[in-house]
């Protein structure tokens, strides 16, 4: 069992503690049903704002796969025309969207797992929600048996539960501060080489598709770039 289902471990016996501890465990029991709606109500909209973001992210996507075409054609028409500088710059710009069209092709499978991991948190709270409720139908006979068992078992625990979490909490905020600042010095070293190589990129395979274009329009040009090119 990892450290952080043992943790879940220990909150959830704590907040059974807790519950048990009030004079009231009816309305404790009331309020968790209505947190566990508010916040099931809350991951919907969140569900739906994740939809509408996967269309929006699609339809860039096409918009993207249009001007690499876009600028294919472009770069045809100039080889035609005895025009390599535009051919090279049309070239150049098919490249940059050819990395854009990557760079959202990632996002929405990013997105789309996200959203797969969100529907299935929502059925897991779903059932959790129904589960509630039909302990709270048995709440009340439970508490009177349970206020015995808990004399016997305050002596035992006391707040060592309180502090094992207090700890635990520690130390994850120690390990956050520390992958921060390694992420961002890591992004200050690295940014300016990653857009060099980028640029690089761009042009290399710019000059090598340049040639490639030259020599398959040279032996047999599309129709559609001979009439651009005779008008």
């Amino acid at each position: 069992m990892g450290i952080l289902s043992r943790c879940s471990d220990m909150v959830r016996s704590h907040l059974n503690s807790a519950v048990l501890r009030l004079s009231n465990p009816e309305k404790m029991m009331r309020l968790l049903i209505q947190d566990m709606e508010d916040t099931l109500g809350k991951v919907r909209v969140s569900a739906v704002r994740a939809i509408a973001e996967r269309r929006e992210l699609e339809r860039r996507i096409g918009h993207t796969k249009e001007e690499i075409d876009s600028w294919a054609h472009k770069a045809e028409v100039a080889v035609l025309k005895d025009r390599n500088d535009l051919a090279v710059a049309a070239l150049q710009a098919k490249a940059r969207s050819t990395l854009m069209l990557q760079t959202l092709e990632q996002q929405l499978a990013t997105l789309s797992h996200s959203l797969l991991q969100q529907n299935a948190d929502m059925e897991k709270l779903q059932a959790r929600l129904q589960e509630a409720k039909a302990r709270e139908r048995t709440v009340s006979t439970l508490h009177g048996t349970a206020k015995s068992r808990l004399k016997m078992r305050r002596h035992l625990f006391d707040h060592r539960v309180d502090n094992a979490l207090l700890q635990f909490e520690r130390l994850e905020n120690c390990l956050d501060d520390i992958e921060g600042k390694v992420e961002s010095y890591d992004l200050g070293q690295n940014r300016q080489l990653s857009e060099a190589l980028g640029q690089l990129t761009i042009e290399s395979t710019s000059t090598t598709e340049l040639a490639e274009l030259q020599l398959r329009l040279a032996n047999n040009p599309t129709p559609l770039a001979l009439e651009s090119a005779k008008a």
